[in-house]
């Protein structure tokens, strides 16, 4: 058992639960999606090529690696990061964060005909349990009453969900992650999705909005729960199954409903205590075997 792949898997979930709060308070003042997300990767590629001179590790990018980091940073950066702020804008910062955590549904998926690996029954019944508490938590027991654009929300939540059980998988079945290390992988990735929204923004002809609240939001959010946060993402899904840190992800939404608690006065309901203790326990189900 790892437990450093453990230990930064679950401090990857946790800085990744304050990203919905954050960008929920930016892009619902009016900063755009793809403004947000732009500033945001812009800011962790900074971040992480600093640290990368400070290290002094050397730079390198095989050709033949462009391909992969390409559809990293579409799937993993551009198409994740607006489907997530896209879906802020029409529904609750908590919903988008269960949805978007749910995504070890699709990574145990992936993993299993991408990676060939098997699901252990204990791994099985934390995906189970887990997803149960964000069912619960989703429906608050009235799937029915949902408006049309929260179902947008979710869905575009939805889709955020599966680019990064994509990411996350494609960047342990190419052997990049091994190749160039966590950090650099992360780094040419977010430097990919970087120009990809750079383009987005030219050619949807975004004008730059620099307030000043919104974009230190966004480098925060590209600072720590990117440029950290993904970096320790990488070393905990190359050092483990891709179905632990994928279930161990269910720690960001519980995250993400303390602090929409906190800092946007929301209310928390019983179905959502109850939805975050099954989120808890079907962490420490499926991990069970790579503590002992």
């Amino acid at each position: 058992m790892n437990k450093k792949a453990v230990f930064a898997g679950v401090t990857a979930a946790i800085s990744w639960g304050t990203v919905f709060v954050f960008g929920q308070m930016a892009v619902q003042t009016g900063f755009h999606p793809v403004l947000v997300s732009f500033f945001r990767f812009v800011s962790a590629s900074l971040f992480l090529f600093i640290y990368q001179r400070l290290i002094k590790v050397k730079f390198f990018l095989d050709r033949k690696n462009i391909p992969d980091f390409f559809l990293l940073g579409l799937t993993g950066i551009t198409g994740m990061n607006l489907f997530i702020f896209y879906s802020l804008q029409l529904t609750d910062s908590t919903i988008t964060s269960l949805l978007m955590n749910a995504n070890g549904f699709f990574i145990g998926i992936l993993g299993f005909f991408l990676l060939k690996e098997k699901m252990g029954i204990l791994e099985f019944g934390g995906l189970f349990i887990g997803l149960s508490g964000c069912w619960l938590i989703f429906t608050q027991g009235h799937l029915t009453a949902l408006s049309h654009s929260k179902f947008t929300g979710n869905f575009l939540a939805a889709c955020a969900s599966f680019c990064w059980a994509f990411y996350s998988v494609w960047g342990k079945k190419t052997g990049i992650i091994e190749k160039y290390g966590a950090v650099l992988s992360t780094f040419w990735a977010s430097l990919s999705g970087s120009l990809m929204l750079g383009i987005a923004i030219f050619l949807m002809k975004i004008p730059l909005d620099f307030d000043v609240r919104n974009i230190l939001i966004s480098v925060y959010l590209g600072i720590v729960p990117a440029g950290i946060g993904f970096t320790l993402w990488f070393y905990s899904i190359s050092r483990l199954k891709t179905v632990i840190p994928g279930i161990i992800q269910f720690l960001a939404p519980l995250t993400t409903a303390l602090l929409a608690v906190i800092l946007l006065r929301q209310s928390i309901s019983m179905e959502t205590v109850l939805g975050g203790l099954l989120i808890v326990a079907g962490v420490l189900f499926s991990i069970k075997n790579q503590i002992e």
